[in-house]
């Protein structure tokens, strides 16, 4: 076929012209490039917008938060270490908070950390007077942004963390005192070589000295009776019977009961048993005056009935081989005025 004629030409090249798009040869199928610089690079993968790995500009993330120690005893503190981070903001709102799963007892409590810096490891210093009660929890932490954005909980960062905490062990019970008594002759018991008219009676209220049971030497289970039992009503004060410094205030429960011992002015060593519970009046290493009340008539520890069990000891009270119990009775008598 041949092409148009000279004559022709220039009406063949118009209608070309028409049927080109406008823009001509350059407006033809975009590249990928230019759909790119249309629409900007893709993210591959990227979460609301934001790239993986990366913090968020509108939510904190707990990008670190861990328990030194998940298994605590009553009374200790558990060690926190947490990093928060936001993009372009450099401070946030966190607090801690330990919920007690169901049926583990426990009670919540809520930890506030106040305005932390952001991209740094922090170790919360644990507040005074807050404790945590036996129990399992579960341990999270809470942020929230300067325009009210929640912390981002992500399967690599939740920001929780469990914790135990175990019972403090009970207390263990203090040694009851060597029950076995010094020698003593065989034909009477040890009298007392500082007996003295001069002292308070040990007892303030109507008091009896008992029957033969309640004497210096008489049998117990294993021992030998140490001292003097008086029998008084329970409350009734029980007094120092000369000056001297306190030197234990203990209990025991399979003996003594709640009981007090001093060193007296003299030099003797004067113990008083079965006091009533919640009465002392003195603490160790206090000095007292004659006549001044140490605690009160009860019956605890190995007692069957109110009264104050009396002791006098020379040489110290148990301080070493040396130191030994004698008989009572007669200084009580002449105190008993």
């Amino acid at each position: 076929m041949r092409g148009p004629s000279r004559r022709h030409l220039p009406l063949f090249l118009l209608a070309c012209a028409l049927a080109l798009p406008a823009g001509g040869l350059a407006a033809s199928s975009p590249s990928v490039g230019a759909a790119e610089a249309a629409t900007g690079p893709r993210s591959g993968g990227a979460e609301f917008g934001q790239p993986n790995g990366r913090p968020s500009a509108t939510h904190p993330i707990a990008t670190t938060f861990r328990i030194g120690r998940h298994t605590i005893t009553e009374g200790s503190a558990p060690r926190l270490a947490v990093r928060i981070d936001q993009r372009g903001v450099s401070r946030v709102t966190a607090r801690v908070a330990f919920r007690p799963l169901k049926g583990s007892g426990g009670t919540a409590v809520s930890i506030p950390l106040g305005a932390v810096r952001t991209g740094r490891l922090l170790h919360p210093t644990w507040p005074s007077g807050v404790a945590l009660k036996p129990g399992r929890y579960e341990v999270s932490l809470h942020a929230a942004g300067p325009a009210g954005g929640q912390l981002l909980r992500r399967a690599s960062a939740s920001g929780k963390a469990p914790l135990t905490v175990k019972a403090k062990p009970a207390p263990v019970a203090p040694a009851p005192a060597p029950s076995t008594p010094a020698p003593a002759p065989a034909t009477s018991p040890a009298a007392d070589p500082g007996v003295t008219a001069d002292g308070v009676f040990p007892v303030a209220g109507a008091h009896t000295y008992g029957g033969a049971d309640a004497r210096f030497g008489s049998g117990r289970t294993g021992h030998e009776h140490q001292g003097q039992d008086v029998l008084a009503a329970e409350g009734t004060p029980v007094l120092a019977p000369l000056a001297g410094t306190i030197i234990a205030r203990d209990y025991q429960a399979s003996g003594a009961g709640f009981y007090v011992a001093m060193d007296a002015v003299d030099g003797r060593s004067f113990f008083f048993a079965h006091c009533q519970q919640d009465t002392f009046a003195v603490t160790v290493g206090q000095a007292v005056a004659a006549g001044q009340q140490l605690c009160r008539v009860g019956h605890t520890g190995d007692a069957t009935g109110p009264h104050l069990h009396f002791e006098i000891w020379i040489g110290g009270w148990r301080r070493d081989a040396s130191s030994h119990p004698v008989d009572p009775l007669a200084q009580l008598q002449a105190w008993d005025k």
